[in-house]
């Protein structure tokens, strides 16, 4: 198997840790139901450990997989090391805030006060992070490949997001619906962004050789 069949691999397992909050559906449906996706992590939670994990493993995938992009072809367009960039810094943050669980659910509703609550800030602040990281992924994604495909990925993932800024500071106006919605859209952009990074690297080696 060539490096980039398992790059392609390691983004696709990625995107499915990234979105394990589907599980919740049988494993704690009130919560997935009804809270943001962080508070299936919360401490006082049935089978919180399992969402932290996932949460991690996602995250350090997608360093990995950034990192092995690189390598493999050294990507001399900015936009693309901003791609890659992007990716990175969406699987540390993701994976740092997964560190910083909610110790119960009337925890993950609006905004901690960093003084009373700096744990609780700083993983909101790492989540927004990463939320800011891989919009600025997907959306320079568009500006290098022009295609209609990622123009509604784009334009719904913008919606998506806005919708989980706003459920992360008011969860009473919004439900998790966006939130979800714009984890499998992150997830699909992932692998489809990997594969096309891949197949041009692999082209271009076909070109030179």
């Amino acid at each position: 198997m060539r490096k980039s069949n398992y790059l392609v691999a390691l983004a696709t397992c990625a995107a499915l840790l990234y979105n394990a909050w589907i599980l919740a559906f049988w494993l704690n449906p009130s919560v997935v139901n009804s809270s943001l996706l962080s508070g299936l992590s919360a401490l006082n939670q049935p089978y919180h450990q399992l969402f932290t994990l996932t949460d991690i493993l996602s995250g350090s995938f997608c360093f990995l997989l950034a990192l092995g992009i690189f390598m493999t072809d050294k990507k001399e367009d900015k936009r693309l090391l901003m791609i890659l960039t992007s990716i990175a810094g969406f699987g540390i943050t993701a994976a740092l805030a997964a560190l910083f669980p909610y110790a119960d659910l009337t925890h993950s509703e609006g905004i901690p006060n960093p003084l009373r609550e700096p744990k609780l800030f700083i993983h909101d602040g790492l989540s927004v992070l990463a939320l800011l990281f891989i919009l600025l992924g997907v959306v320079i994604s568009l500006l290098v490949y022009r295609n209609f495909f990622l123009l509604i990925l784009v334009i719904t993932f913008v919606i998506t997001t806005l919708l989980s800024f706003v459920a992360g500071a008011i969860p009473q106006l919004v439900g998790p619906l966006g939130q979800q919605i714009n984890a499998l859209l992150g997830g699909i952009w992932l692998v489809f962004i990997s594969w096309r990074l891949l197949n041009d690297s692999s082209q271009a080696t076909h070109v030179e050789n």
